[in-house]
């Protein structure tokens, strides 16, 4: 196995790079850190480049979960390299590094591939980001989506990067699974919406209509907005309904994360609730 310890070797060179985001949007690459997002990464078949393993995890008596992962990264023909404990920490963005990381490809997706992936007849729901812009609700979000079923994530322009450090920790493996689609503005996400047949459902504090009070099990989008801003005027006026959440005063919103949390879930509590009324409905038939 090739052991890595100058930080003119290209491969390190390459993988520092990736701190920034021009760099990763310029290489097509991120980073993924960890041995439970490497493990997470394997396993949904990310296109992995590299494989990063501290010298101290290799030789120590005590890696056998590491062992484990090596194996399998040898098996899927991925370039494994063993890198100097001060270069390896280097490359890392946690405090505590774990001793294994990977340089990953980013996986982009066209209309057409984004919306054959849903796994529910063409009737799955959407999760909308509209400029999220902290890189923890990001990847909350992602995670919470993938939770309730969402057959991928729509990324308006001004969003994050989901490829960033944070949120591919926060995200805890959603990313490696959930299909993404990128998309300029609220114009051309609206249309690509209502072309496959999707209700824009966008999240405010101040309307009429609790989230409870609407149907939201199929075929919906649920827009989240900017932290600070909220829904964009143009998502808020092309959008086919809005919706709230109830809370007490004197508190008169919640965090994005949270609040989309509230929302998506009470879908598939409708959802489940839709299931067994047409499982009941088929049993008294039979």
């Amino acid at each position: 196995m090739k052991y890595i310890a100058s930080p003119e070797n290209p491969m390190i060179k390459k993988a520092m790079k990736l701190k920034q985001r021009k760099m990763r949007e310029k290489e097509g690459l991120y980073f993924i850190e960890g041995l439970s997002l490497c493990r997470e990464a394997l396993a949904a078949a990310v296109n992995i480049d590299t494989l990063m393993i501290r010298e101290s995890e290799y030789y120590s008596e005590k890696n056998g979960e590491y062992e484990d992962l090596l194996e399998q990264s040898s098996k899927a023909g991925i370039e494994t390299v063993v890198v100097k404990d001060g270069l390896f920490n280097k490359l890392t963005n946690t405090e505590t590094p774990q001793g294994i990381a990977a340089v990953a490809k980013c996986r982009y997706w066209d209309a057409g591939s984004f919306f054959a992936a849903d796994k529910s007849g063409g009737q799955g729901n959407i999760l909308v980001l509209d400029r999220i812009q902290d890189p923890g609700n990001a990847g909350t979000l992602l995670r919470t989506a993938e939770a309730v079923g969402c057959q991928g994530v729509l990324v308006v322009k001004g969003t994050v990067d989901l490829y960033s450090p944070k949120v591919v920790r926060a995200a805890a493996g959603s990313l490696f699974r959930l299909p993404l689609l990128f998309t300029a503005d609220a114009q051309e996400t609206v249309r690509l919406l209502h072309s496959r047949g999707k209700r824009v459902v966008a999240a405010i504090p101040y309307c009429e209509n609790f989230h409870f009070q609407t149907r939201l099990d199929r075929n919906v989008a649920f827009v989240i907005g900017n932290e600070a801003g909220g829904v964009s005027a143009d998502f808020l006026e092309m959008s086919d309904c809005q919706v709230k959440i109830p809370m007490c005063e004197p508190v008169e919103s919640l965090n994005a994360a949270v609040a989309a949390g509230v929302i998506m879930y009470e879908s598939l509590r409708q959802k489940i609730e839709r299931e067994a009324e047409e499982n009941n409905r088929l049993c008294k038939q039979s």
